[in-house]
């Protein structure tokens, strides 16, 4: 049976106008093959929020965003993953964080525009390996 560990990022808080912010803390997620990411976000008077990834292999250290990789007639070529919410609703991030040591997530305002009225709340599950 794989092995299974949740946890609260952060209660309803009010998003970030133009930086991204911090969603609470690092995640560390050795040993785990994957990670869920719960978000509900309360669309306010902006346009929405994105929520960016990072992959880091030791506390505090370097954080790396998380890419997807595509080919195309024998180059490759890198996409930084962001994830944009428009709209109120629960929404789900699923990423494979095999090898990776912490994991730890920013949100942020996706355009500069409107008063920031908007809420997100942030739980996750890990999950993989053997108990």
């Amino acid at each position: 049976m794989p092995a299974i560990s949740r946890g609260i990022l952060q209660a309803a808080t009010v998003i970030a106008k133009t930086t991204q912010t911090l969603i609470s803390k690092e995640i560390p997620c050795s040993g785990y093959e994957t990670i869920t990411l719960f978000l509900d976000y309360i669309k306010g008077d902006e346009t929405g929020v994105i929520v960016i990834p990072y992959i880091m292999y030791s506390a505090g250290g370097t954080a790396y965003q998380d890419q997807s990789w595509s080919v195309a007639a024998g180059s490759k070529t890198i996409t930084a993953n962001n994830f944009l919410m428009t709209a109120t609703g629960n929404h789900i991030i699923v990423m494979d964080v095999s090898g990776a040591e912490f994991v730890k997530f920013t949100q942020g305002g996706s355009n500069n525009d409107g008063t920031p009225t908007g809420t997100l709340a942030a739980n996750y599950m890990l999950k993989g390996g053997v108990e």
